[in-house]
């Protein structure tokens, strides 16, 4: 096949559609701004640990990581299900019994949730928790909170368990959340495991990149702008002036720059997060669970303890912690490490000597957009203003790994199918 084809953005989404068109045959170039792949699913090493670019995790059985993953060779550390839940300085132990029977008694008399919600939870699960995709998109687009308010759940239930935990995943603490969304992250909670690679989250995108050939990715090489022409897509500008032809280009890079490139408007919003990192000489506690606090003015949403569960994450010796808050508020590193290390000692008195040093920030202004009710409508009518041109990125899907994968491979099949015709 004599076809070539650029793609914009080494993200997951660029990854994978070049993936999936050389296996196709294309010859494919892959242009990435920066200095590496993976977008924002990237590890640095720093100091001998590794931190990946902002807390993240990785459903096992998200779809297309099942089908796109070689999951043994990344060496999936996983996390325990549930969480320990801080509330008014006591430490509580929510758990999925199934999955966790030694914990079975905690979870049933914890005081934090009734009874009622207990067995909501078991309802909620045998409800959603085995959907398939199809499925879940035909559930009413309403909030989160709207949906669970009238599944049954009590207000305390929403306090203690779904705004810290869920918050963590969607990035904010209201519930405004698609129910779509919800139930398609409850369903992978319940049909797999929440894991990191034992080499640190970007190890996902070195695993993609690995598989594409030896001269397909050049790094550090922004495009300025599309070519047109009779419009149509003939290649692409670089900012350093060099003109690059091809038959088609698949614009990979995140909603706002595939806007601003292709002169659209893609009416979404970003959320955003700050993961702040603390090398400790002892762990604020042995268990692998993500720890959520449930205080109302609580500067930190949640925490991980991330060599607990990956001890490669931190050099022999040291223990890793990441600290994640909602939003990106405080623009001054020394100032936000003294307000993360003070709330968190406050949550953990005991920890006051345990060698706290500051590691790194990263503000991930660009985290997720936001998928509240109506967003699908939205997704389902962005479309390609130029012949020659597809779009990838997880906007095309849903923001999370799964969807920026995803994106990318219908974007193959989609130009694939057009390359064919023409």
């Amino acid at each position: 096949m004599n076809k070539t084809i650029i793609v914009v953005g080494a993200g997951l989404a660029g990854l994978c559609c070049t993936r999936a068109l050389e296996r196709l045959g294309y010859s494919v170039k892959l242009l990435e701004s920066s200095d590496g792949v993976g977008g924002r699913v990237r590890t640095d090493v720093y100091k001998g640990f590794q931190l990946d670019r902002g807390f993240q995790v990785l459903f096992s059985a998200y779809p297309a990581v099942v089908k796109e993953l070689n999951l043994s060779d990344l060496n999936l550390k996983q996390f325990q299900p549930g969480a320990m839940i801080l509330k008014n300085g006591s430490r509580e132990f929510i758990t999925d019994p199934r999955r966790m029977p030694s914990q079975l008694i905690h979870t049933a008399f914890s005081s934090l949730f009734s009874w009622r919600d207990k067995f909501k939870v078991l309802d909620l699960t045998s409800k959603i928790g085995g959907q398939t995709l199809d499925q879940i998109a035909a559930l009413p687009d309403v909030s989160m909170g709207e949906y669970l308010k009238e599944f049954g759940f009590s207000k305390q239930f929403a306090d203690n368990f779904i705004s810290p935990f869920f918050g963590g995943i969607f990035l904010e603490k209201d519930l405004r959340t698609s129910v779509r969304m919800f139930a398609f992250v409850w369903a992978m909670l319940a049909q797999g495991n929440t894991c990191i690679p034992a080499g640190g989250m970007g190890a996902i995108s070195q695993q993609i990149a690995s598989g594409l050939k030896s001269d397909t990715i050049s790094l550090s090489s922004p495009v300025q702008e599309l070519i047109v022409v009779n419009n149509e897509v003939r290649g692409v500008l670089m900012l350093n002036g060099e003109k690059l032809e091809a038959d088609a280009v698949v614009l990979a890079t995140p909603f706002d720059t595939t806007a601003e490139l292709a002169g659209m408007d893609i009416p979404l919003s970003w959320r955003s997060s700050t993961a702040v990192y603390f090398s400790l000489n002892t762990p604020l506690y042995n268990h692998k669970l993500i720890t959520l606090d449930t205080s109302p003015n609580r500067v930190i949403n949640n925490i991980a303890l991330v060599s607990n569960v990956a001890s490669g994450y931190a050099p022999s010796g040291k223990h890793l912690l990441c600290a994640t808050i909602l939003g990106c508020k405080e623009p001054n590193d020394e100032k936000l490490f003294s307000q993360t290390r003070e709330a968190l000692i406050k949550l953990f008195p005991e920890s006051v000597d345990y060698g706290w040093e500051a590691l790194k920030i990263y503000r991930v202004n660009n985290a997720q957009f936001a998928q509240n009710p109506g967003v699908w409508d939205t997704l389902s009518a962005i479309e390609s203003p130029y012949a020659q041109l597809e779009l990838a990125g997880e906007y095309r899907v849903s923001s999370s790994i799964h969807g920026a994968m995803q994106s990318g491979l219908d974007a193959a099949q989609r130009l694939h199918a057009s390359l064919q015709t023409n």
